[in-house]
């Protein structure tokens, strides 16, 4: 069987390795997600996209288009 996609706060802390009173403090301060309104509940994927920012594996889309454009594009 699967895991489920949404968990609680202590199976959220859990997967993370962390405490619940960690995972408490991270949420506060916005390194990890809120839970999913009208719940309690955590999505596996927001605290995978979460930790990937963290961890730095997310791309940074910060260049201005033309920026990338003229790089891209050297000779043009």
């Amino acid at each position: 069987m699967t895991e489920p996609r949404l968990m609680g706060r202590k199976d959220a802390a859990a997967y993370c390795g962390i405490a619940e009173s960690t995972f408490s403090l991270w949420v506060s301060t916005y390194k990890m997600p809120p839970c999913i309104p009208g719940t309690r509940k955590w999505d596996r994927r927001a605290i995978d996209a979460k930790l990937d920012d963290i961890g730095g594996l997310t791309p940074d889309d910060k260049e201005d288009p033309y920026d990338k454009w003229v790089r891209e594009h050297p000779d043009d």
